[in-house]
């Protein structure tokens, strides 16, 4: 229970055991998110890249949902890391898009190299751009078209997402899924097993959590 015991303490742990113990959720959050990735590229084979898109809709629902940073919530943060760096670069991209970090602004300067998103494209500065006069992406040579390694847009997060958040027994299906897996750690961290009421509470927060970030990339 040593172990288990620095686990609870993520992130203020500062051992060796901690770090250790961090690092496996990391890894058992990078092995769930290799079977959500195939239940969901089996769902929707038509979507490029749906397995990992859906990897990264997880990944952010466990994050909204252990928000409140009490109890075993540092532990579901861990988890939740560990699939979000199973999707790796590209749909990073997309969240700096998402938050603003990555959209285009007027009047701003940009370095050869920087990326931006503008009217859900991808641009990349070739040379310096000085903050005047001011050079729109698409319409200034300076700007080329870049698309990301699996060429994943806004767009198409979105219609994924739109077809996802009709689906019920689909994202009920997964919640089940990474209880599953999760389970018997959140268990361990809380240093007992939970009775139905709470492990049913545990499971329609994730559900709610799951279906209010699809229905936030879905709009």
């Amino acid at each position: 229970m040593d172990a288990f015991n620095e686990i609870r303490a993520i992130p203020k742990s500062r051992t060796i055991l901690g770090a250790a113990g961090a690092s496996a959720l990391n890894a058992l959050g990078g092995f769930a998110a290799g079977r959500v990735r195939g239940i969901l590229a089996g769902f929707a084979p038509q979507y490029k890249g749906a397995g990992t898109i859906g990897v990264f809709l997880v990944s952010i629902a466990l994050r909204y949902y252990s928000r409140a940073e009490s109890g075993y919530d540092r532990v579901i943060k861990e988890l939740a890391a560990g699939m979000a760096g199973f999707v790796g670069n590209d749909l990073w991209l997309i969240v700096r898009a998402l938050v603003g970090w990555g959209k285009w602004k007027p009047e701003t300067a940009y370095g050869a190299g920087d990326v931006v998103i503008y009217e859900n494209q991808y641009y990349r500065a070739e040379k310096d751009i000085p903050a005047k006069p001011s050079a729109e992406p698409g319409k200034d040579a300076r700007w080329v078209r870049f698309e990301t390694a699996q060429g994943y847009s806004p767009d198409e997060v979105s219609a994924f997402a739109q077809a996802l958040v009709s689906n019920d027994a689909l994202i009920d299906g997964l919640v089940k899924e990474q209880l599953l897996i999760f389970g018997p750690e959140l268990a361990q961290c809380a240093g007992r097993e939970f009775n139905q009421q709470e492990a049913d509470q545990i499971y329609a927060g994730m559900r709610d959590s799951l279906k209010s970030v699809v229905q936030k990339f879905a709009a």
